[in-house]
């Protein structure tokens, strides 16, 4: 049977803005742009991994709006099994407002819409579903109680998870340490830090990600955007450089990597090798706008090092 990753997440309508440079508080510019694109942290990973060849099963929610069918279409078009996205009646779907600067660095802001719809319910069956090497993945833009349970529910059953805390909440410490691996940006690690009461040897991101890793999670990476990642596993710590690229849009490039490292993690990778390839999917997603119309598919050629 064919090992599968199943990702209970967001998703959105991707509505973008380009500017010259980001405004001040209180300042108004005139941008470009307009157009809309699927996105959503959870569907971009679904879309990211189901690209990069895995099976990849969908639980969210939608909408009863027109915007239902653009924010599905890509995950469709890719193969994922959309049987569990649910219609939240009277709903919108999710919007993301993004707006980029010339530089390539994006501001957010979303909507949570039929997101917020997310049940516990629906989450712990799909994870009762899994099958023996089936995968977790979940994010930060469904509610709190649904990722817990679902995290509890999959440890509970031996199930590996991956927990991208993205944006970052403030998750209880036993769902932290169900994460294998927790995917955090450098910011979320310094959020995950203050929580968790933990003082890292010093500043380093090696010193970061293995003090989280020490308060019983049992593997971290941390993603440095252009200077790769770094990974503590019982492998040790771990570097991962990035191929170096001209961004012009960093949008979704977080998720790219995640759906990546889940998507060779399913194929049996180590996270160390699992990493090296996510590292350049990401770079491959921040040379092209957008979030999922940036992530390569099959056959893509990915930068090197």
């Amino acid at each position: 049977m064919t090992r599968r990753l199943l990702v209970i997440g967001s998703t959105n309508v991707d509505l973008f803005a380009t500017v010259p440079r980001h405004p001040r508080p209180g300042e108004t510019l005139i941008g470009g742009g307009g157009r809309r694109t699927a996105g959503g942290k959870g569907a971009n990973q679904a879309l990211a991994a189901a690209l990069q060849g895995a099976a990849v099963t969908f639980v969210g929610a939608v909408g009863d709006d027109p915007d239902a069918g653009l924010a599905l279409a890509s995950l469709r078009d890719a193969g994922v099994d959309l049987d569990s996205v649910a219609t939240a009646a009277g709903e919108p779907t999710g919007l993301a407002v993004i707006t980029v600067a010339e530089d390539g660095e994006n501001t957010i802001v979303v909507v949570p819409g039929a997101n917020a719809t997310v049940s516990v319910d629906a989450a712990t069956e799909a994870v009762a579903s899994m099958a023996d090497g089936d995968i977790l993945l979940l994010q930060g833009e469904v509610p709190r109680e649904t990722i817990e349970a679902a995290a509890r529910a999959a440890h509970d059953a031996d199930r590996r998870v991956i927990l991208n805390v993205a944006p970052w909440m403030a998750l209880d410490h036993d769902v932290l340490t169900t994460a294998d691996p927790l995917v955090l940006n450098e910011h979320e690690a310094q959020l995950a830090l203050e929580e968790l009461d933990l003082t890292p040897a010093h500043d380093s991101p090696e010193a970061v990600a293995e003090a989280i890793a020490g308060a019983g999670t049992p593997s971290v990476v941390v993603t440095l955007g252009a200077a790769g990642a770094v990974l503590v596993s019982d492998a040790g710590t771990q570097q991962v450089t990035s191929p170096r690229v001209s961004a012009v849009d960093t949008t979704g490039a977080g998720d790219a990597f995640t759906g990546a490292l889940a998507a060779r993690l399913l194929a049996g990778d180590d996270l160390a090798t699992a990493t090296a390839h996510a590292v350049r999917v990401g770079a491959y997603a921040v040379q092209h706008h957008g979030a999922q119309p940036s992530y390569p598919g099959p056959g893509a050629e990915l930068p090197g090092l």
